[in-house]
């Protein structure tokens, strides 16, 4: 299962077109194993930009089915939110990248996954956050400008 990248934006928002790529595999069925009980999990990084935007679960995943696969219809329905303003999307672009470090939303459950995934500790020194741990996972870490190796 193909996801873009958590650095990847729609209206303007990283995280989103990831998240709209997990709607649309739950929609049909078929999500991940490994997605299916983070999928829009209020201690996940999913629940965290739902929360963050004022958005029900229920909610964003009707208009992910409304979409017929066309993220534009996705993006304009997201756009029209009162919750989406210059301010909601900077504030999160700026917070997204460092849910799971020290101070940051999903801190816990980085922590679990450093213990259940990679035996407690990071697997490189890199992985200091969900959206590292992802791109370390799907072998994009050098890729990331806010790296350094």
């Amino acid at each position: 299962m193909q996801l873009r990248r958590p650095t990847d934006r729609l209206a303007g928002c990283v995280w989103f077109p990831r998240l709209v790529d997990k709607a649309k595999h739950h929609l049909a069925g078929s999500l991940a194993p490994e997605f299916v009980r983070p999928f829009c999990h209020p201690l996940a990084t999913d629940g965290v930009f739902l929360d963050h935007f004022g958005i029900e679960k229920n909610e964003f995943l009707g208009a992910v089915a409304d979409s017929n696969g066309s993220d534009e219809f996705v993006e304009e329905w997201f756009r029209r939110l009162a919750q989406h303003t210059p301010e909601k999307v900077n504030a999160w672009n700026e917070m997204a990248p460092n849910i799971g470090k020290e101070g940051f939303p999903v801190r816990r459950g980085f922590l679990w996954v450093l213990k259940e995934y990679y035996g407690g500790a990071a697997p490189d020194p890199r992985v200091d956050s969900a959206f590292t741990a992802i791109a370390y996972d799907e072998g994009f870490i050098d890729d990331l400008p806010h790296c350094e190796a």
